[in-house]
């Protein structure tokens, strides 16, 4: 899952901004305009039947500044497949696939001012519009529907809060500080949340499992420092559990909150070598989220505990330490007792930078965004 939340100014490295925005070439379109009311890329390691068979797993939304057009690319060939075009220029808080194929984005009306200087891209939105559409779209880009929201209470809480949308695309979930809330499209209907928690927690990232019943979190704990929290919560009966890792700061920038199934992953924050840089061991935190269990998981390297993922069995931790090189490293970590049962390198033929992983099946991809578009690395197999 990717989000871009704007609240002020947004800063981006270039080499992330391509793979979480890029300018890529258009390729087929036919989409109608909305109404409110590349490069060659190296193909994951399956046969035909496979790839085609798994295509659709590998679609990717991202919305292009500067032709103002939601762009559908298949990141396992680096093709556009579909581009939608919008009437206005957009200001996207969120573009999303969800677990269950719909392609989802929330946004303003209201033109993003994007500036490059010096290597570094600059976001910034006007967090004073007051109204905010949600565009529901199939696999094909083909428009579903469209809501318009302007019931001030919503578009406040969505401005610079952190929020997900449901696996079929007809909810949204979000957090403002210690407090969530729940949006469904249909009725219009806002509700608040409030799971029984041992603890107050300020929410730094959500998520809802395939199945829509539980929400995965992170956050902080209130009036503790250096501790992470992080969770489930049964959205039937709001029965929660509440977790905590000492010296865990939680991913901000990348995948973060990585939600595969009933099972999630939490990454940790690397730091820039000016401020130290990456730790020398690393750890990433895994829930159970139907069984409402949680535990650290210790990786190799700190330089890998920047992304991770789970897969959708709950048997295994997958990470990649890589930076803007031609190659990087997955690997993949038994949950039950931390053993490393994958360990591969991958190696493209440019410079590029990993900002999430993909487990599909029983193989793992490092997404990959480079300065030229999008690529997959080779696939590594789980056990």
């Amino acid at each position: 899952m990717k989000r871009i939340s704007i609240l002020l100014a947004l800063t981006l490295s270039l080499s992330l901004l391509s793979a979480c925005g890029g300018n890529e070439p258009a390729a087929s379109t036919g989409n109608p305009s909305s109404d409110p009311s590349a490069n060659t890329q190296q193909v994951p390691d399956e046969s035909a039947e496979q790839a085609a068979g798994s295509a659709a797993n590998f679609l990717s939304p991202e919305y292009d500044y500067t032709s103002d057009e939601l762009k559908l690319t298949d990141l396992s060939t680096g093709e556009v497949t579909a581009t939608y075009v919008f009437d206005t220029a957009q200001t996207p808080l969120l573009t999303d696939k969800t677990s269950q194929g719909a392609i989802v984005m929330l946004s303003s009306q209201v033109a993003a001012d994007v500036q490059d200087t010096g290597g570094v891209t600059v976001i910034s939105g006007d967090s004073s519009a007051e109204t905010l559409y949600y565009w529901l779209f199939d696999q094909s880009l083909n428009l579903v529907n469209t809501y318009e929201l302007t019931d001030e209470t919503l578009v406040n809480g969505l401005w610079g809060s952190v929020f997900a949308a449901a696996p079929d695309g007809k909810t949204l979930v979000y957090a403002e500080g210690p407090s969530l809330y729940q949006y469904t499209f249909e009725t219009q209907e806002l509700t608040e949340i409030t799971p029984a928690m041992s603890a107050t927690v300020y929410f730094e990232a959500v998520g809802y499992s395939g199945s829509g019943d539980y929400l995965a979190f992170f956050g902080s704990l209130d009036g503790q420092e250096n501790t992470t929290a992080y969770g489930s919560i049964d959205l039937s009966s709001n029965a929660a559990a509440v977790f905590s890792a000492e010296g865990f700061s939680g991913s901000t920038l990348r995948s973060m909150l990585s939600v595969n199934g009933e099972y999630a992953a939490v990454s940790d924050t690397i730091l820039p070598a000016s401020m130290g840089g990456a730790k020398q061991t690393g750890s990433v935190l895994f829930l159970d989220l139907s069984q409402q269990q949680g535990k650290v998981i210790n990786v190799e390297s700190g330089d890998e505990s920047g992304i991770a993922a789970v897969s959708a069995d709950g048997q295994y931790i997958v990470t990649c330490a890589g930076g803007d090189s031609p190659s990087g490293t997955l690997r993949a970590y038994q949950v039950s007792d931390g053993t490393k049962v994958a360990d591969e390198t991958y190696t493209m033929d440019t410079n590029c930078k990993p900002y999430e992983i993909w487990v599909i099946g029983h193989s793992a991809y490092a997404a990959l965004g480079t300065d030229d578009g999008y690529a997959l690395s080779q696939a590594v197999d789980l056990p």
